[in-house]
C-alpha cells in the first residue's frame, strides 16, 4: 500500500483491518519522501489467511476508504 504519510495514518489502517476483523501478524513501514509504503500481512481472528476474494475485496475497500 502507498499513500500520503500524514499523523495517525497507522493507526486508521490498523483500526479498518480490526473493524474486519483481522489481526495483523507483520508489517513492514516505510516512508519514502512524504509517501507511506506499508505492507501488512493480515489473519482472521482464527489465524487464517484471507483466501476468499469477496472477504479480500471488503477489506482493501475498507482500508482504502480509512485513507481518505
Amino acid at each position: 500500500m502507498r499513500a500520503r504519510d500524514r499523523p495517525g495514518l497507522l493507526w486508521r489502517i490498523g483500526r479498518a483491518f480490526g473493524d474486519c476483523g483481522l489481526d495483523v501478524r507483520a508489517a513492514r513501514v516505510e516512508t519514502l519522501g512524504a509517501e507511506a509504503v506499508d505492507v501488512f500481512y493480515v489473519v482472521d481472528r482464527a489465524g487464517r489467511s484471507l483466501t476468499d476474494e469477496a472477504q479480500r475485496a471488503l477489506v482493501r475497500d475498507q482500508v482504502l476508504a480509512a485513507l481518505r
